[in-house]
This record gives C-alpha cells, sequence and structure tokens, in this order.
C-alpha cells in the first residue's frame, strides 16, 4: 500500500509540519535548504529529499537550492529582505509558511508566552503583501486551521501555568486568547491557523499573472 509523506510521519512529527511536507513536494533529487531554525522542519524533510542544508540567511551563493522551505515565525528583521534572498538562493521551488492572526482574540499574545522569540503574526492578506513587496507572486497555498493538545506544545514553554490559566479563564468566559481552546474530556485543546505558500519571482514583463490556487 502506497502511504503519503503525513501518513510515513504521523507518529514522530506535529501535524502541520507533516502537511508542510506534503505541500512543499520535495523530490528524492531535490538539493534543499531549510532556515527555519527550530521549526523541526529538518528531521520532517530530510527523508524526502536528496540533499538537505539548514542555514541563516546571506551565507550561501545564488542559485543553490532546488528547494527552499522557510517558515517565517523566527525570522527576525527585516522580512521582504529575506524573502528576496531566498528568491536570490533558489533556482526552484520556494515555499513560506507561518501563522496567521485571526480576528478571534490576540494570537500572538499566546504564541509569545510560548516562545518569546517568535515574530509577530500577520494576517493572511498581511502574508501576501510580503510576498508582493519582496518582488514575488503567490503560485499556489495553503491555508487551514490545526486543533492541537496543549500539553505537547507546552513542553518548551517558559510559563505553562500561565497559558494554562489564560486558555481555560477563557473557556469559563474571560477575554479571547485568539486560541480558541475547548476542553475534549478532561484535555485542554487549542487551535492554530497555518498559511502555507508556493511562491515565485514576479513575472516577466508582458505576461500575465495567475491567480493563485488553493
Amino acid at each position: 500500500m502506497l502511504h503519503s509523506r503525513s501518513q510515513a510521519h504521523s507518529t514522530n512529527t506535529a501535524c502541520h509540519l507533516r502537511r508542510l511536507v506534503d505541500f512543499a513536494e520535495p523530490r528524492p533529487d531535490d538539493v534543499c535548504l531549510d532556515v527555519s531554525g527550530v521549526s523541526g522542519l529538518a528531521s520532517a524533510i530530510r527523508p524526502w529529499v536528496g540533499e538537505l542544508t539548514s542555514a541563516a540567511e546571506g551565507s550561501l551563493p545564488s542559485g543553490s537550492f532546488t528547494l527552499v522551505v522557510a517558515p517565517l515565525g523566527h525570522a527576525r528583521g527585516d522580512q521582504v529582505r529575506l524573502v528576496r534572498d531566498l528568491f536570490r538562493v533558489c533556482r526552484g521551488r520556494l515555499v513560506l509558511a507561518d501563522l496567521v492572526r485571526t480576528r478571534a482574540g490576540d494570537g500572538d499574545h499566546i504564541e509569545r508566552l510560548r516562545d518569546p522569540d517568535r515574530t509577530k503574526m500577520r494576517t493572511f492578506r498581511e502574508l501576501l503583501d510580503l510576498v508582493e513587496r519582496a518582488g514575488g507572486q503567490t503560485r499556489r497555498m495553503d491555508v487551514f486551521t490545526v486543533e492541537r493538545p496543549i500539553e505537547p506544545w507546552l513542553a518548551g514553554a517558559r510559563d505553562p501555568d500561565r497559558i494554562r490559566r489564560e486558555l481555560t479563564a477563557e473557556i469559563d468566559g474571560g477575554p479571547r486568547t485568539g486560541a480558541r481552546p475547548r476542553l475534549i474530556g478532561t484535555e485542554l485543546w487549542f487551535t492554530q491557523s497555518w498559511a502555507y505558500f508556493a511562491v515565485d519571482p514576479d513575472r516577466p514583463p508582458g505576461r500575465r499573472r495567475a491567480r493563485p490556487r488553493r
């Protein structure tokens, strides 16, 4: 029986990373760059590519990679410049990923309580604008929500008890956190919204821009 990349890694990898690997469509002959740093992406995508490099922006020659995958959540500084540099080093496919800020409360607050190094979350429209300002166009995208149990996610949190208190308070009618918590049995769960973008450098002069497909 054939299995998708997601099924093959279902026991060891967070569901949003499994989905990102499938979205990136890695190939055995790919020379892949992972600029995620702390996302766990490297271990998820390594079995599916020929070569994998994990490196910071600005340190690599132009056109070095056939696949570049870049979660933006920990990319400090000018992210427009970062995306331009990723176009520079990529001779194939560039995939960007980030959490999406929704209207349901302050999602930034809970995410940064867990990880103060996270950058500010953007709306879906702001992420599209980022790609355009970097000189790119979105060819394909995947926007989705994922519901997760809170305890595995809190493993690296600096103040897990505070996060639990705030999520529990929301369930009891308190301020909205943006995490949309609920109890499943006795277990606390929360929701994240993600967006993945397959992007290209902007179209050559005279060529019409295609609408991105989802």
